[in-house]
């Protein structure tokens, strides 16, 4: 135990603590969305507009949340999947886990859990700035994957051409939407 000014301090339960803050601090919060759904739950607040015209659906609710559970789904099962792995500055290609079915499934998730807020509560703000993080989202996506092509060479050509940007194959009719195609083949490096 060491004695500081601003009280004790205890070297066990610190040790103890950094592993989960390590953990939490490799979770990613994708700015686009979270400023899409901050901007959008506020002007909700300020200037009304009901999704649907203020006439709310019964199935309204029960989609959403089922997009908000998926897109809880895949962002914890993708953090589970990279949790060894700085994200920031990944040492390894991450291919296994939902990195296997797309390449980008946290950025999916947070798609999915952003839509699944705007239609819950009703909001067209929220649900309206979707295009709009998802663009954003898609710009940062396009340079990500130039610094991992840069850094990890055919291995990421040969990833980015077995495995599609966003959606799987079996949800895009066979075609992985927004670049190439066929099933993953590609086994965790490192």
């Amino acid at each position: 135990m060491l004695t500081t000014s601003s009280g004790t301090w205890n070297r066990r339960s610190s040790r103890s603590s950094a592993p989960r803050r390590a953990l939490a601090s490799n979770f990613p919060l994708p700015e686009p969305n979270l400023l899409g759904i901050g901007a959008g739950l506020l002007l909700q607040r300020v200037l009304p507009l009901p999704l649907g015209g203020g006439r709310r659906f019964a199935w309204q609710r029960g989609i959403g949340l089922a997009a908000m559970v998926a897109g809880c789904t895949l962002i914890g099962w993708a953090w589970a999947a990279a949790r060894g792995t700085r994200l920031a500055e990944p040492g390894v290609l991450i291919t296994s886990g939902p990195y296997a079915l797309c390449r980008n499934p946290m950025y999916v998730g947070w798609s999915l859990l952003h839509l699944g807020i705007g239609v819950v509560q009703g909001d067209a703000w929220t649900t309206a700035a979707l295009p709009f993080s998802a663009a954003s989202v898609h710009r940062q996506v396009l340079r990500e994957e130039s610094q991992l092509e840069n850094k990890f060479g055919d291995e990421f050509r040969h990833y980015r051409h077995a495995v599609p940007r966003y959606v799987p194959p079996a949800l895009s009719r066979g075609q992985g939407w927004c670049q190439s195609a066929g099933p993953a083949r590609v086994h965790r490096s490192g």
